[in-house]
């Protein structure tokens, strides 16, 4: 009788072990490694952008208890990834298909992402941004999509079959995996310190208040604890008390003692952000009729912009000084935002600053039609009353064509059209400067040092192209321009600087060498009268 003995293992080969080397250990290393990040900080705002925003979205859309939907959220998706990790990890059989599904979402998340940041932002945004997933000290979008990649096509081509097993691994991991999403701890919110609620900006006398007719007494004290997570439905703030709203008694005390008094505009931003300095340069950057406060969220990483705001309150929202213990509460805001008050009730929020109709309404701009041209011996060839605006529907890219412009309106220009914020109402009346350039070019700030600082003899209006490099900001020394910049999102082609002059309306001349000094000199014109 004869006896058969079973099939042999194959043997593994030197290119099976290291796929397996980098499906189990890489993979599990790699998603183990953002669970850490995420759990350390527990906070929600390391969740890339896309999935936050599909959060914030359904949060806002609901009567859901925001904050407490927001944590479950995160500690659900901290629970997921904890199973991925041990089911990758300790699962022979699952191991392969598990990460080939999870390294294909996270890439498609990256895409989508990187998507977002470059239809705002720019090709160079898209690229070096951070995707949120490891904190302030994360990897750029770009790099972690490759390294999802890398991975991806190592579990797809080069990690062999499994072989039967892992399926109680596979069970275990699921039990650990939900009991994350409960003992996960989280970091306490510190405990607020009691001030004197009624204590006001000292410098205000009986005699400069107002009367009020709507709200009286001292502003509420602080709260008995900070919110986990402040996520502001700020639509449901109109028509209701600034006072209420558990945003406003996060902000700094002592509060102006005039607040509910009049009318007022609440500004909401970050010192690093670049839209929000957009803002500030076209809005609030000369005297308002308003007061106004701005209000500073302190969880910025990146480098700090100058955010001129003539007149403005300056204060920040609740954060964690030195030698207090606990943690800062997460701001879940999208910046800038613009809030109106009316004798302290909240009148309108602007939530989107690009949306030119809605920051318009708060702001209580309008387009003004500048007065008709003087007449002379020759009839203007500009005929537009008003500055048409961007078109309606923006293209990937815009390539800047001046050469030959000489003699037509400014405003038939497909890539003047693209200058975002409030054009000044007087911009095609009379004689004007006109400066395309970069924050971060050397020439175009020895340009502006050299011919537009102090007072200046012809109206000059700065154009920022939004594709600069954050990291080496050069502050524009134009203090007396209007400063502007192009709309983000599309990609700009265009060298910088270019200098134009434009008489109502009308292009004068073009100088794109601003090395041709007495073409330059000749063009601008600045000592004429």
């Amino acid at each position: 009788m004869t006896t058969t003995d079973p099939a042999p293992q194959s043997v593994r080969t030197p290119r099976d072990l290291v796929g397996l080397a980098l499906l189990h250990g890489g993979v599990a290393a790699w998603v183990g490694y953002g669970v850490v990040v995420k759990a350390v900080e527990f906070n929600p705002q390391l969740l890339p952008p896309p999935i936050l925003q599909s959060l914030l979205w359904f949060a806002r859309s609901t009567s859901v208890d925001a904050s407490a939907f927001i944590e479950w959220s995160f500690r659900a998706i901290l629970g997921v990834e904890v199973f991925i990790v041990l089911a990758v990890l300790c699962s022979i059989r699952y191991a392969r298909v598990i990460a080939i599904a999870t390294l294909s979402f996270f890439c498609l998340v990256l895409l989508i992402a990187m998507s977002m940041a470059g239809m705002k932002d720019g090709l160079s945004a898209a690229l070096t941004g951070s995707c949120g997933c490891f904190g302030e000290k994360g990897f750029p979008a770009s790099v972690m999509l490759l390294i999802d990649g890398v991975l991806l096509a190592n579990a797809i081509f080069l990690a062999p079959r499994p072989r039967r097993g892992g399926t109680t691994a596979l069970y275990a991991a699921m039990v650990i995996g939900a009991i994350a999403i409960f003992a996960i701890p989280e970091r306490h919110v510190a405990t607020p310190v009691p001030v004197d609620s009624a204590v006001s900006d000292p410098t205000a006398t009986d005699a400069q208040i107002p009367a009020s007719n709507a709200i009286t007494g001292p502003w509420p004290a602080v709260p008995a604890t900070w919110e986990k997570n402040y996520f502001p439905k700020w639509k449901e703030w109109i028509g209701k008390p600034f006072r209420e709203q558990k945003l406003a008694l996060a902000i700094d005390r002592p509060m102006p003692v005039d607040l509910e008094q009049g009318d007022w505009l609440i500004t909401f931003s970050r010192w690093d952000c670049d839209h929000c300095q957009e803002m500030y340069r076209a809005h609030f950057a000369k005297p308002r009729a308003e007061k106004i406060m701005k209000v500073s969220i302190p969880d910025t990483t990146g480098r700090p912009l100058p955010m001129p705001c003539v007149g403005c309150v300056d204060k920040l929202l609740f954060r964690v000084k030195a030698g207090e213990t606990g943690r800062s509460p997460n701001y879940l805001i999208q910046t800038p935002i613009i809030v109106r008050l009316k004798d302290g009730i909240v009148t309108a929020v602007c939530t989107d600053v690009d949306n030119v109709q809605e920051l318009n309404a708060i702001l209580n701009e309008t387009i003004v039609e500048p007065a008709p041209p003087i007449a002379t011996n020759i009839p203007p060839t500009n005929t537009a009353k008003s500055w048409p605006g961007p078109p309606a529907q923006l293209d990937a890219f815009y390539i800047a064509e001046f050469a030959g412009t000489e003699g037509k309106p400014f405003s038939d220009n497909s890539f003047a059209r693209l200058i975002a914020g409030t054009i000044p109402a007087d911009f095609l009346t009379g004689r004007w400067i006109v400066i395309f350039f970069r924050e971060d070019c050397e020439h175009c700030h020895e340009l502006l040092s050299t011919y537009f600082t102090g007072k200046l003899s012809v109206r000059t209006m700065t154009i920022a192209i939004p594709d600069a490099d954050p990291n080496n900001i050069n502050q524009n020394p134009c203090d007396a321009c209007a400063k502007l910049s192009m709309i983000k999102g599309p990609n700009y082609v265009i060298g910088t600087p270019v200098v134009l002059a434009i008489n109502d309306g009308v292009v004068e001349c073009v100088i794109e060498d601003a090395e041709d000094m007495a073409a330059l000199e000749a063009c601008m014109k600045l000592t004429a009268p």
